[in-house]
């Protein structure tokens, strides 16, 4: 069997038998196509240390598009670190069924990640992106123009993920008892949660639901065009809009970074902040917080009492 039908096979078997997310499978893929763009004819046998290495120094000497341009940039570490990871999850699959002896990745360093880029909104930024939806473009309707405000919203105040987001239905979002419901089978992590609605989020989700009471489609959030659900094609286009319009990056991940840096700042609750990211682990948790300001540290030390001390 050849490596890329291992290959599919390990996807099915993560799809149906692990039942990962389409988000995971898409970036297995993603990952393993990078291998076969390296080498299109590569085999088991030529999964040897020699060979991942020379690999890595493809990714680092290739030619990439950003943004009309095809230029040659060096992986970040953290980049490196992703495609590793991905590859890695293949190559353990194919040790314990004695496709592979040893994982070729054995003897090669992980490389070190620090994440010190901001990736939470800055209020600033934050107050560009509501007055760009809200007055700068001019929707197509109104209807358009509540939905796009109750999803930034409901971004902002929940940290979401793209696919939670999509997934929702109206019976979902209850205004009144004030929670949201994540499906376990829309979620990354597979496992249901309940999200406490902000008070403050309730008037977007009413305003909303006013325009949206004649649509009969199941998804709670509909198109503006048609009476139908909204698509990943449609969000990327209202992200498109927004970072076009406030010259701020306004990608879709950056909404949860806010929530999570925002939520622990005010709140210093690590493990409510787990539960409601969907996170199976703290070390995941605590990488979303890479955005809080040096003031918040001062803030904590200033804190510290002699007189409470255990």
């Amino acid at each position: 069997m050849s490596l890329v039908e291992l290959h599919e096979l390990f996807i099915k078997f993560k799809l149906h038998g692990a039942r990962n997310s389409k988000a995971t499978i898409y970036n297995y893929r993603k990952i393993f196509d990078l291998l076969l763009q390296f080498d299109h004819s590569i085999t088991l046998k030529d999964l040897q240390e020699e060979t991942l290495i020379k690999f890595l120094e493809y990714l680092n000497t290739r030619q990439r598009k950003v943004g009309k341009e095809q230029i040659i940039r060096t992986y970040k570490n953290s980049s490196i670190a992703m495609v590793r990871s991905r590859l890695n999850v293949f190559f353990n699959w194919l040790l314990e069924r004695n496709c592979l002896n040893v994982n070729p990745f054995e003897k090669i360093p992980y490389p070190e990640v620090s994440y010190t880029d901001r990736r939470a909104f800055s209020a600033k930024e934050f107050e560009k992106i509501c007055f760009v939806v809200n007055t700068k473009i001019q929707w197509s309707n109104l209807l358009v123009k509540k939905r796009n405000s109750a999803i930034i919203m409901v971004l902002t105040f929940t940290g979401l993920r793209k696919e939670e987001l999509l997934g929702l239905q109206l019976f979902d979002i209850d205004t009144t008892g004030k929670f949201i419901s994540v499906r376990g089978e829309t979620s990354k992590s597979k496992r249901s949660r309940i999200i406490p609605i902000n008070s403050a989020l309730i008037p977007y989700l009413e305003d909303y639901l006013i325009f949206r009471k004649n649509y009969s489609a199941k998804s709670f959030w509909v198109s503006g065009v048609l009476d139908r659900d909204l698509t990943e094609h449609g969000l990327k286009h209202l992200i498109n809009l927004l970072t076009k319009h406030s010259n701020v990056n306004c990608h879709l991940h950056r909404f949860r970074h806010t929530f999570a840096t925002n939520y622990y700042k005010q709140t210093h609750d690590i493990v409510g902040l787990k539960k409601l990211m969907g996170h199976r682990s703290l070390k995941m948790t605590l990488s979303y917080l890479r955005s809080l300001p040096d003031e918040h540290t001062v803030e904590q030390i200033e804190k510290i009492s002699i007189d409470e001390f255990i």
